[in-house]
């Protein structure tokens, strides 16, 4: 036992740095034998609770650890501060080698009961001893480490940390703000979804609303035209009988005509002190004054259509409702209006055809007893289809047709009555034949076709004479 602690020592002397030399006395034998068994063993204790654990450990991790304790012993006393002896020097000299250093502290308690080994003990204390204070002397040797100073910061580097942080607070500031201008967005994007998606749907309503309404007013309408369709029939209507009294010019028989003229207008001043025409012009408008004039009469101002029975009926009727505040009358018209325009009842349509031709003759005429006797030859002597019969009645069958139209609208559209030879002209309502812009209306050429309201107004300007 002797022998095998004496090898343990020489080995950890080797293995162990060099001591350093005490430059103070070395204490008396008794004080440093005390000193040494209470160091031993409170060393004893610790160590016996480390190798308590690192016993069940397998052989592999000792040989590790003894080779960590090989590489760590030159800088042990450089960890450890000074004010504490190393006792896990201590522990790793003892724990370092195989087995056998387990055995021995394990036998360390019943060596110190043996008084009989003085021997031994006294070799053991003198060894623990020695490193103790060779410990001890190593660690107060060893200088502390002294605190780091701060290195003083000058202002520039304070004033660009504290910019620097006022940066950082802004990004943060600005993050902030475009993620909240970003869910905005969001939110109107979504809100302008919605209000896109509903404007899809009210407007296929708005069209499904407006199909039904068009396919139910149909069923009411008699044609298909409207206010804007009804101004272009009627300036292709005048246009046409201005036409056919441009191909009759200076074909007249003066005398004739002047005499039908006075006959028939008696109230307007068409002649000078000698009894002729003040104008020769007067012969065409005069004549294109007369067949509106018919055509007004017996086509625009019929309650219903031309040649019905039932106009004086309807006027009456109408009439009443107008009293008694009821817009049934207008449904009605256009009712009795779509009956006409779909009409396969071959009684009705001779009655219409029969009121045609009687209003072709009566225009056609008049025509005869102006343009004698240049008419009637030139008739005789052409086909059918280019006589001015002809042409007579296409302008009376176009008649026909538009007033078909007028009456299935809703507006009431008629002609603006006129008083000749004291109404100022209106350039609101009627136009000059010679372009002049004032005066006094001799007479009215065409009349002037107005209807509706501020809404849904109609006009289409008269054709007038002013003196």
């Amino acid at each position: 036992m002797s022998d095998q602690y004496q090898s343990d020592y020489q080995y950890n002397q080797m293995s162990s740095p060099p001591p350093i030399q005490q430059t103070q006395p070395a204490p008396s034998k008794p004080m440093q034998r005390s000193k040494t068994v209470r160091n031993l063993g409170s060393a004893g204790s610790k160590v016996r609770g480390l190798f308590r654990k690192q016993q069940s450990k397998e052989k592999d991790d000792y040989r590790q650890s003894r080779q960590m304790s090989s590489h760590s012993d030159d800088h042990v006393l450089v960890d450890r501060p000074m004010s504490y002896p190393d006792l896990h020097m201590m522990e790793r000299n003892f724990s370092s080698g195989s087995q056998r250093y387990s055995n021995l502290i394990q036998d360390i308690p019943n060596y110190n009961k043996n008084t009989n080994n003085t021997m031994t003990n006294s070799t053991t204390n003198t060894t623990l001893s020695s490193s103790t204070t060779a410990s001890s002397m190593v660690s107060d040797a060893q200088p502390q480490p002294q605190p780091q100073q701060q290195p003083d910061v000058p202002p520039e580097a304070e004033d660009l940390r504290m910019q620097l942080e006022q940066l950082h607070l802004q990004i943060l500031q600005a993050r902030k703000n475009v993620q909240s201008e970003m869910e905005k967005r969001e939110q109107l994007q979504s809100e302008l979804d919605d209000a896109r998606r509903q404007y899809q749907e009210k407007e296929q309503d708005y069209t499904q609303i407006e199909q039904s309404l068009f396919q139910l007013t149909r069923t009411v309408r008699a044609t298909d035209d409207d206010l804007s369709t009804i101004r272009d029939s009627l300036k292709l209507l005048k246009y046409n009988v201005s036409r056919l009294i441009l191909s009759l010019n200076k074909r007249a028989d003066k005398d004739r005509a002047k005499a039908k003229f006075l006959a028939r207008w008696p109230q307007l001043a068409l002649v000078d002190d000698k009894g002729d025409l003040l104008e020769p012009s007067f012969v065409n408008l005069l004549t294109e004054k007369l067949i509106h004039d018919y055509l007004v009469q017996y086509v625009f101002q019929a309650p219903v259509y031309p040649g019905l029975e039932i106009n004086d009926a309807y006027a009456t009727l109408s009439q009443w409702f107008d009293q008694h505040d009821s817009g049934f009358s207008v449904r009605l018209r256009q009712q009795l209006a779509a009956t006409i325009a779909k009409n396969t009842d071959t009684d009705l349509q001779s009655t219409i055809d029969t009121e045609k031709k009687r209003l072709s003759k009566l225009i056609y005429d008049e025509l005869t007893d102006i343009y004698y006797p240049f008419l009637r030859e030139n008739d005789a002597q052409v086909p059918e289809e280019k006589s001015y019969f002809a042409k007579v009645s296409d302008i009376v069958d176009k008649t026909f047709k538009l007033v078909v139209a007028i009456r299935g609208q809703e507006v009431v559209i008629h002609t603006l009555a006129l008083e000749e030879g004291k109404q100022q002209l209106d350039e609101e309502t009627m136009t000059d034949a010679r372009g002049k812009t004032s005066g006094i209306v001799r007479f009215s050429v065409c009349p002037t076709f107005v209807g509706g309201d501020g809404d849904h107004g109609f006009l289409e300007k008269g054709k007038v004479v002013v003196i």
